[in-house]
């Protein structure tokens, strides 16, 4: 295979990777640990030098392999991305292994087709990636990982604790994944309620799983989702704290995370309607924007993935105020310490994307040297991107920040103009990906489909404020569709679910721990 895409030549390293390294491997954004394999990477989550694993090697997908999937459905689909990353020899996942794990992700999932694609008008869609047992897309990536991880532990005769800090949807997303699963205890650190914008929702999907499943263990935490973090990349960082642990991640730090979001860019490019993808001005190739709202920047970097794959697609990354990521590709620079601000939708809250360094590992031609300069910049203040790593961003990469006011309205007047209730975070998205059609001329314009992210069940304080409805209303107005089991579990939950705490210093029912301002679990620094 060979790097795409690259605004110059690769570095040295990555080439002696591309031209004589051991297929399908797996490498550190950060250049300091051995190439692994499928396997090693999927139980390693973070590589043994804390650096994040990329495809040491990516093959273009031919146009006759893309024509051959456009019949495929989704699950089918997954196979055969995720085959693309797997040695064909590789002893752990075999063909026919991976056919029964995908197979049995998603037989929980509340629609047949797993996702599915809802137009807004002529020239949006949205992905609708919302269908698995937690009403989040995190459900897709997280169920193939879960099975994935067992099947591997079962091989190996081991045992993993996985440590995953969440800013909503994640935790409830990984619990469900992993519940009962032999060999996998998980360890769950979430920002309570006032100290985050999590919802009531979200939070109780957490707590019952805790409470009904004995491998399953949730800490709340005095703090942002950043500030949660800091001692989970300090855990990971130790080498030899997490060798003795057996410590793993199902983050979007996770390559199979990776691999699955991938697996939406192409399905959801696949089912555009044919008359949409029509070439744009002076063009001949068939091209799309999908919006994605971001947080940590994992389907970004999914992305930029599907993009070295050779899907003709440009990303709109959609961020709400906590607009790292947006001011990054805006103007080309991150700075270190920036304050969360609690927003309607909060599991983007996060000000340290930290799937930042793929996406600069990417647009620097695999320059691990060059990633850890940055990173070591960003520790120390801030980083500044050079020119021609700006250029090759925005050639692919646009973006836009959208605050709550505008959120708010995107929900209701995408409900008023066609009948469909957003979700807040699947609204940032789309308010994006309006305000780029605005800036455009007709002949420029191209379709553009935006990632679907969660149900809107799930965020009812917030439909009602866009709404101004009450509670009641809320709750109907987010109820559909008929029939569909994981809407009807998770609205059940919804009746049951309390905004607020009883008392100061309660401690949530399934949470075994609860980390106070003022203690020592951020390193003797207390959380902003």
């Amino acid at each position: 295979g060979a790097p795409l895409g690259y605004p110059h030549s690769p570095s040295t390293a990555l080439l002696c990777c591309f031209e004589a390294g051991p297929a399908m491997k797996f490498v550190s954004v950060l250049g300091g640990a051995e190439p692994a394999s499928f396997s090693e990477a999927v139980l390693n989550g973070w590589a043994p030098d804390g650096g994040m694993y990329w495809p040491a090697a990516v093959e273009p997908v031919s146009p006759r392999t893309l024509s051959a999937w456009e019949s495929l459905s989704y699950p089918r689909l997954c196979e055969e991305v995720l085959k693309r990353f797997i040695a064909a020899d590789d002893p752990d996942v075999t063909p026919l292994d991976l056919a029964g794990i995908v197979s049995a992700a998603f037989s929980s999932f509340g629609d047949a087709e797993v996702v599915s694609l809802r137009p807004l008008s002529d020239e949006l869609h949205v992905a609708e990636l919302w269908h698995g047992p937690t009403l989040a897309f995190k459900d897709l990536g997280m169920s193939v990982l879960g099975r994935t991880l067992s099947h591997l532990l079962r091989r190996r005769r081991q045992r993993l604790t996985l440590l995953v800090g969440t800013s909503g949807d994640t935790g409830s997303s990984a619990m469900e994944a992993v519940r009962g699963l032999e060999g996998i205890e998980i360890l769950v650190l979430y920002p309570l309620q006032g100290c985050s914008s999590i919802s009531p929702v979200q939070e109780l999907q957490m707590t019952s799983v805790a409470r009904a499943a004995s491998n399953v263990h949730l800490i709340g935490v005095e703090g942002s989702s950043d500030d949660l973090d800091v001692p989970l990349e300090r855990a990971f960082r130790d080498a030899a704290f997490k060798r003795a642990h057996r410590l793993g991640s199902v983050n979007s730090v996770n390559v199979v995370r990776l691999l699955v979001q991938v697996v939406h860019y192409f399905y959801a490019y696949l089912r555009l309607p044919e008359g949409d993808l029509r070439p744009p001005e002076g063009s001949s190739e068939r091209r799309a924007r999908v919006a994605v709202p971001c947080g940590a920047g994992g389907h970004l970097a999914a992305g930029l993935l599907a993009q070295q794959m050779g899907l003709p697609i440009t990303l709109l990354a959609a961020t709400n105020a906590n607009d790292a990521l947006h001011r990054l590709l805006a103007t080309g620079e991150l700075r270190a310490h920036g304050t969360v601000s609690q927003t309607a939708s909060p599991s983007m809250d996060i000000q340290v994307p930290y799937n930042v360094w793929r996406l600069l590992f990417v647009a620097s031609g695999g320059d691990a040297a060059a990633v850890r300069g940055w990173q070591a910049d960003f520790g120390a203040g801030g980083l500044t991107l050079p020119p021609r790593v700006r250029e090759w961003l925005r050639v692919r990469v646009a973006s836009a920040a959208v605050d709550d006011a505008l959120t708010l309205r995107t929900m209701l007047e995408t409900h008023q103009r066609c009948g469909y209730l957003l979700d807040p975070h699947t609204a940032v998205g789309v308010a994006a990906a309006q305000i780029a059609a605005e800036e455009e001329s007709c002949a420029a314009r191209v379709p553009t489909l935006c990632l679907g992210c969660a149900h809107p069940i799930k965020f009812l304080p917030t439909v009602a404020a866009a709404f101004g409805c009450s509670a009641p209303r809320a709750l109907a107005l987010a109820s559909g569709p008929a029939g569909h089991r994981c809407v009807e579990a998770v609205g059940q939950l919804a009746q049951q679910a309390k905004q607020g705490y009883p008392a100061a210093g309660w401690v949530p029912p399934g949470c075994c721990a609860v980390l106070r301002k003022g203690e020592a679990w951020q390193g003797g620094g207390a959380p902003p």
